[in-house]
């Protein structure tokens, strides 16, 4: 247990058995009221980064190799924090065998902690996390345990009613697996029906479970020499590609087809830095230029560069903006995406988001080609209205109606010259 003056106590609970055992749950805090789920100050994908490199921080300075990110126990311990982020105690997964049954030998630890003021929560991030399970033997003991390779890490932030108080509660979840077993084959331990994979790009497909993962045998033998000296292969559920400035990363399902669709590695994203990890019902992955989204309402869509900045700002998918409905767009002087609510345009001016209702009076106009080009602000509340500058006017919308009032560019510039 450790205290810090701005937090009530953090408590933590551990269990780590073997997948073949029963398991044992830690004691069980009484339930809450119901949650509500909170944006956190700190981005999840951020925390959950902080989390990862303070693992490997652990790992290295104990001489243990370091964890990467694996999908499944990715999805399993960020389903797990929503179960507790609802009021459920603070308990363990009793699913986790069974989920989990893949992994030869696996372990859980779990953390939370609680503020009395809602302008602490941003310091509830990943490294308070790790700062809290290296302080306790038994969860540092799970933490460094040579024989777990992957790592999956959830969290969830709430706001709730508890001992008469309002408390602002995480929890963080991380689910530790050792490396999947990998059954033998009739032609060699390196090759799937008659394909090979080797070096590096066999180190990842082994972590993934080879042909009895999900990414099921070699479609071809690997290519390469690719971009800045890397190789790739594609397997039936997805692609590996390795570089010497990222390692192997494996790219699949709608996120690949776009990564493809852009060009692969020698497009504008790169290599990939690490595999795609669950958010928010959907999932990200980072690439050297930028970030791909999916979703199932949304599909795959890529961001970067100050588009990309702006939306990180805003809370990335937990913001207001939500998730990407468009990739970024390059324009004549500019480029924009949109958003499940709203969009972000960025040009000379500036690099601004515009809100639905500004968007579609915005719209109505012409967009950026029209009498209002590019906005130089973001938007406002004036008076109970929100108001929006651009280039060639302004937006106003409050009562269920758009004002627009827009100057002449021309005028104004030989007004300007005198």
């Amino acid at each position: 247990m450790t205290r810090s003056c701005f937090l009530a106590p953090v408590l933590a609970a551990l269990v780590a058995l073997p997948c073949a055992g029963g398991l044992e749950l830690a004691s069980a805090a009484p339930a809450a009221a119901a949650a509500q789920v909170l944006q956190p100050v700190v981005p999840a994908a951020t925390q959950q980064q902080q989390v990862l490199d303070g693992f490997n921080r652990e790992r290295a300075a104990a001489g243990v190799p370091a964890v990467t990110l694996d999908p499944l126990l990715e999805t399993v311990a960020q389903d797990w924090a929503d179960v507790l982020g609802q009021g459920d105690g603070m308990r363990h997964n009793p699913a986790l065998g069974t989920l989990l049954s893949g992994f030869p030998a696996w372990g859980e630890i779990v953390a939370t902690a609680d503020t009395g003021s809602p302008d602490t929560h941003g310091l509830l991030n990943g490294d308070l996390a790790v700062r809290t399970w290296v302080a306790s033997p038994a969860h540092r003991a799970v933490l460094l345990d040579p024989e777990h390779t992957a790592v999956g890490i959830g969290l969830v932030h709430t706001t709730l009613w508890s001992g008469g108080r309002t408390v602002w509660r995480s929890y963080w979840v991380a689910d530790f697996g050792a490396a999947r077993r990998t059954p033998p084959v009739a032609d060699g331990a390196r090759s799937y029906a008659g394909v090979p994979v080797e070096g590096a790009i066999l180190g990842t497909y082994g972590a993934t479970g080879a042909d009895a993962g999900y990414l099921g045998r070699p479609a071809a033998a690997e290519f390469g020499p690719l971009r800045a000296g890397g190789f790739g292969q594609h397997f039936a559920g997805g692609s590996i590609y390795w570089s010497p400035a990222t390692g192997g990363a494996v790219v699949r399902g709608a996120i690949r087809d776009r990564w493809a669709a852009l060009g692969w590695e020698g497009g504008a994203l790169g290599y990939p830095l690490g595999a795609e990890f669950a958010v928010r019902g959907g999932a990200v992955q980072r690439f050297q230029g930028g970030l791909a989204y999916w979703s199932p309402a949304t599909g795959a869509q890529v961001l970067s560069g100050p588009v990309l900045d702006a939306y990180g700002a805003t809370g990335w998918e937990n913001g207001s903006l939500g998730f990407p409905t468009t990739s970024l767009t390059r324009l004549p002087g500019g480029a924009f995406a949109h958003f499940q609510h709203g969009s972000i345009y960025t040009a000379a001016a500036g690099t601004h988001v515009v809100p639905p209702a500004v968007r579609d009076a915005w719209a109505a106009r012409g967009w950026e080609t029209g009498p209002l080009g590019y906005p130089v602000s973001g938007a406002r509340t004036v008076a109970g209205a929100l108001v929006q500058d651009f280039q060639g006017g302004t937006v106003t919308v409050g009562g269920g109606k758009a004002v627009v009032r827009t100057v002449d560019l021309a005028r104004a510039a030989r007004a300007a010259r005198g």
